[in-house]
């Protein structure tokens, strides 16, 4: 173990809190599990050099250390409980201990060592996967904290269950040796082992054994873990699913970014340039320093210097920060000074997000890249009924409820900093970058990345909302930027919701182009898709619309991009948001063509939640809708089928080079193990559209869509929309129900049927699709960022709305299990899929669809219930709330 990472025994009984006595047992996910020598082998998972996971006191009770950001979707918990439910502990006797950014040593390695030459599956096969003599990563270390993409717990499911089995097993393995039985002839149950006789011992009791025994090994492990049925927390389990900070939440104690209050600490809030990639000039600090309580008065970055936007990855935007003893003194003092700030707002000035529309709409009448292509579209296009559409979607905030916030301190050449983050190691990243005197950049290569980290701390609070916006670090940049200027005196940075709407990394403004024809039964015999959206890998990497490239340059960040996750090229999008519902579109039509336009960038973009999801979305299940009904048909039975009886998507066969499978394989993982054995290591996730059907019929069914339909044929003004999409692995069914009167239209209910494999923690799954079906209602009729003169137009939530309890129609969810078929081919152990983000995306469509079949207009852009504008040619509708 390296002097850098060493974590002594008693710093880390401190760290979790659990005190001197307690005996560090299983401590490591790591290639050799180790639990102070006592345990070999056991996951082979986590570095050796990572921080404890699990400490058990020698009372035994457990200490587990989350590592993972916690946003309200239960994660902490969740986790723990597959690792306590493996390890049939007792919940009553545990505790969570946050862990601090630490992004190595949370990564999760193979447990055997592939040889060089076998050839694993994508996207373990890539450019990216390190060499022979570096760690072999199933979870990479940048992205074992990144809590974004919806994928914790499918990516660490399994890990934490071959922990906590693993630690089971030990347990009765030792019970056994002590009582002279079988193995077999023992059980564990609420941290007790049982045995023949009536025998029971507490794994207190247990603990100085382990030692004595044969470590077990991966495949030990894996042939006792549980089936479904015997879960005692997870999915269907015996026990209520515990969500330990639920308590602490409703009445007021959870320590969120604005909570930390360090001794000696100021405050600062930033007035910052309104346009991308400007510049200060000249300011007069003086107004400021006048308010009683400001301190400071300090640049972000010295004057002239073009900051953050198009392709500054995480550097903040130009600004000027007012620094006070109280957050009132620091926001009067910062109105003081706004009148005396000159800045050069640079060529994104003139940027006009309306007049953008119609370049986007002009790219996509264009051909673009093709990015997946099956038979002759052009031919059939020319032989069939035309349908065509376009449909547009305006770049969109998050808003998270808790605006951006971060402490930091720097003292002794590194930088401490506390904030609510999704990507600790970005955060920890670029406050270590600073302290070394650098730009708030993340380092490019592997040196520039440890020095990074080695230089700062981040200490993780709990997350007031993210929705991707708090996994870009700009905002703990600029504390730490502040910081490195008032060495030992520890900063707090705190936007106010204008600052968080103005300065957001914004979700694509994309525009969708779709024609099809039909052939003589209505069928689609052709289909025609472009996409064009403004990507955020052109904010992440510098291009062509970067002020102050040489060629050198931009060719050393084009090359950059192209080998980063099949980043693309500038002005295109990158593999993974085109893995977004657009080269997985899943409907079963012969002659098919996708491409992806150009979209050049002027202001910061981001990814929000769902992501490419939204605009692709809102394109493909609303062109389906058109379709039925220039066909003549139902709207869900055309629907399913166009999804037909369900496959595997033949994406390799029909030209997409690389699918972005949310970084997850298509196909299971398996590597040789002891004894020639084939152990699998990671389940496969492949488009698979017998569920997206499955969850098509059942939302169907639970919405009750056949008898409405025949009832409302008899009513004016009533009308069903459904909608189905794949995102982040999990399969989600919308159908929305409204009336409409005039241009005044009401939603009356929307019913919403998810498959996400195993529902882990069904609670939390059932929470998180009525949230996620708010928010997509939300930006569907009310959201909207527009930019003029290259700054964003709306302030707060008075012109930036949010959809309110009163006008939230009723929401009723329901969890799918898999199709039989599949559950079989899993061998009964379907792998847990994402659920943060894939309610949202379908409900948009949905709406739009049933507004028209309620006699209404067929939208064809968000948001839909603004007043039409002179001149708009957009369809809108006014909200009417019951």
């Amino acid at each position: 173990m390296s002097a850098k990472y060493r974590v002594s025994r008693r710093a880390f009984l401190r760290a979790a809190g659990v005190g001197t006595g307690a005996v560090v047992f299983g401590s490591y996910l790591t290639p050799t599990l180790q639990a102070q020598g006592l345990i070999h082998n056991l996951i082979n998972g986590f570095p050796v050099d990572g921080i404890p996971v699990v400490a058990l006191k020698l009372n035994g009770d457990v200490v587990i250390i989350t590592f993972r950001s916690e946003m309200g979707q239960g994660i902490r918990s969740s986790l723990a409980a597959v690792l306590a439910d493996e390890m049939e502990a007792d919940w009553k006797r545990i505790t969570l201990r946050q862990a601090d950014a630490d992004a190595v040593k949370f990564a999760v390695t193979f447990p055997y060592k592939v040889a060089a030459d076998y050839k694993l599956p994508y996207p373990f096969n890539t450019k990216e996967f390190p060499g022979p003599d570096k760690p072999q990563y199933t979870i990479v270390p940048e992205g074992s904290q990144f809590t974004d993409s919806s994928r914790s717990m499918t990516a660490f499911y399994q890990v934490m269950r071959l922990y906590g089995a693993g630690l089971r097993l030990t347990f009765i393995r030792v019970a056994a040796k002590k009582w002279g039985v079988g193995e077999k002839d023992c059980r564990a149950e609420k941290h007790r082992v049982y045995g023949p006789g009536g025998r029971s011992i507490d794994y207190r009791w247990l603990l100085a054994g382990a030692k004595k025994v044969k470590p077990p090994t991966y495949l030990e492990i894996n042939a006792v873990l549980k089936k479904p049925e015997d879960f005692r927390y997870i999915g269907n389990g015996k026990e209520k699913m515990p969500f330990v900070d639920a308590a602490d939440m409703v009445k007021g104690k959870t320590v969120y970014g604005a909570d930390v209050d360090v001794p000696g600490m100021l405050t600062a809030m930033i007035e910052r340039c309104p346009v991308a990639n400007g510049a200060l000039l000249t300011y007069d600090p003086n107004p400021a320093l006048a308010v009683p309580g400001v301190r400071a008065v300090l640049p972000m970055f010295p004057p002239g210097f073009r900051a953050g936007g198009v392709g500054m990855g995480f550097i903040p935007h130009a600004g000027v920060a007012v620094v006070a003893t109280n957050t009132w003194a620091a926001l009067q003092g910062r109105r003081a000074l706004r009148p005396t700030i000159q800045w050069d707002k640079g060529r994104h000035k003139d940027y006009d997000s309306t007049e953008f529309r119609t370049e986007l709409e002009k790219a996509t009448a264009n051909r673009g890249k093709s990015v997946r292509s099956k038979g002759n579209v052009d031919a059939a296009l020319a032989a069939g009924t035309p349908v065509e559409a376009t449909y547009y979607i305006p770049h969109l905030a998050q808003t998270p409820m808790e605006p951006p916030v971060a402490t930091a301190l720097f003292k002794d050449g590194r930088m401490e900093v506390w904030a609510a983050t999704q990507s600790p190691d970005y955060a920890q990243q670029v406050a270590g970058q600073v302290a070394l005197g650098h730009l708030p950049s993340l380092p490019t290569d592997e040196e520039g990345v440890e020095k990074a980290r080695q230089a700062a701390t981040v200490h993780m609070t709990m997350v007031g909302g993210g929705f991707g916006r708090k996994s870009k670090p700009d905002y703990i940049a600029e504390a730490a930027l502040l910081a490195k200027q008032m060495p030992g005196v520890p900063i707090r940075v705190q936007w106010t919701r204008e600052d968080d709407v103005k300065f957001s990394y914004y979700n694509a403004v994309s525009s969708q182009h779709l024609k099809a024809a039909l052939g003589v039964d209505g069928r689609p015999t052709a289909l025609l898709q472009r996409s064009a959206f403004t990507s955020f890998f052109a904010t992440l990497f510098p291009n062509s619309d970067t002020p102050g490239l040489s060629p050198a340059e931009l060719a050393g960040a084009t090359q950059l991009r192209a080998s980063f996750v099949d980043g693309g090229t500038y002005p295109y999008g990158s593999g993974i948001e085109r893995a977004q519902g657009l080269e997985d579109m899943p409907f079963d039509i012969p002659n098919i063509r996708i491409e992806n336009c150009e979209a050049r960038n002027h202001i910061r973009v981001g990814w929000m939640r769902s992501v490419a999801n939204i605009y692709h979305a809102f394109g493909i299940c609303s062109f389906a809708d058109e379709m039925a009904h220039a066909a003549g048909r139902d709207s869900k039975d055309y629907l399913l089928e166009l999804i037909g009886n369900g496959r595997i998507l033949p994406l390799p066969a029909e030209e997409v080079a690389e699918y972005r499978n949310n970084e997850l394989p298509l196909k299971m993982i398996e590597v040789p193990a002891e004894g020639s054995k084939m152990a699998q290591i990671v389940p496969g996730f492949p488009p698979d559209t017998r569920r997206l059907r499955g969850v098509a019929e059942a939302v169907a069914k639970v919405s009750g869509w056949d008898e409405k339909v025949k009832q409302y044929k008899n009513m004016k003004g009533r009308g069903l929309g459904i909608a189905v999409h794949r995102s982040f692995l999990s399969y989600v069914g919308i159908v929305a129900d409204v009336s409409v009167n005039g241009n005044e239209v009401t939603i009356n209910d929307i019913y919403g049927v998810i498959d996400c494999g195993l529902a882990v923690n069904r609670d939390r799954v059932m929470a998180q699709m009525e949230g996620g079906i708010v928010y997509g209602l939300s930006y569907a009729l009310l959201g909207e960022i527009t930019v003029k003169n290259g700054a964003v137009v709306q302030n707060n939530f008075d012109d930036y709305p949010i959809l309110r309890i009163h006008q939230t129609p009723k929401i009723h969810t329901y969890i799918q299990d898999p199709p039989a078929e599949v559950v079989k081919e899993y061998d009964g152990n379907v792998p847990p899929t994402g659920v943060g983000e894939p309610p949202t995306p379908a409900v948009a469509p949905a709406i739009a669809n049933a507004i028209f079949a309620a006699g209404g207009p067929r939208i064809r852009a968000i948001p839909f219930a603004t007043k039409k504008e002179e001149g708009s040619k957009d369809e809108k509708i006014v909200l009417h709330f019951t």
